[in-house]
């Protein structure tokens, strides 16, 4: 694209949005004004007029993973129903940003990160008469599952392909049926495990 060619006006919310399907695509150090710029089109002059230096730019793709994490709200009509979808939100969120995710770690922003969809469960625990220290563990016991659950699917994907994995050897186990056993030797499917520890998990906590 030429700078000519652009059909809008050059914004800051675009430059951002291009450096974040940039590091999305290829990751934190890919990231350069001058990739930016050829992205939109434009002299790398207006990006640094845009957003500051490459610094600033990274504080604002920190920024803008902040935000989206913290518009989550619940929904459903019970209180497993929107604790539950809290959850699912998060992870969807998590595993859709992950080097921007990772880039708000580095930068020491994980916890401000997190902070709003605590509130979101809290107050969700509070409704159903979860209070204090229980209500605090059962916050992080959510966080835990769903963070738990978005990197070992992150690491699976990053591993050998299922065929080039060395597979377990279940043939000495005695006492287990072949249903059973055939599915433990099969890659988990990772949404069906995170949806039944889920709603294990939220029904327990809140006592439904």
């Amino acid at each position: 694209m030429t700078e000519a060619a652009r059909a809008e006006p050059l914004s800051r919310e675009a430059v951002v949005d291009a450096a974040l399907r940039l590091v999305e695509d290829e990751g934190v150090p890919a990231l350069t004004m001058r990739r930016v710029a050829a992205e939109l089109g434009v002299a790398v002059t207006a990006i640094y007029w845009h957003v500051g230096n490459r610094d600033a730019l990274l504080d604002e793709l920190v920024d803008r993973i902040v935000a989206d994490i913290g518009a989550i709200r619940p929904s459903g009509s019970t209180p497993v129903d929107r604790i539950s979808s809290v959850a699912r939100s998060l992870r969807r969120k998590l595993l859709a940003r992950p080097h921007v995710v990772g880039l708000a770690h580095e930068r020491g922003a994980t916890s401000i990160m997190f902070q709003p969809a605590q509130a979101v469960l809290a107050r969700e625990l509070t409704k159903v008469g979860v209070h204090g220290e229980r209500a605090a563990l059962a916050v992080q016991a959510v966080q835990f599952h769903v963070i738990g659950a978005v990197i070992l699917e992150r690491a699976a994907g990053r591993g050998p392909s299922a065929d080039a994995q060395r597979a377990p050897t279940w043939r000495d186990v005695r006492g287990l049926d072949a249903e059973l056993v055939a599915r433990l030797a099969a890659p988990p499917d990772h949404d069906v495990v995170f949806e039944l520890g889920l709603r294990s998990l939220v029904a327990s906590l809140v006592g439904k």
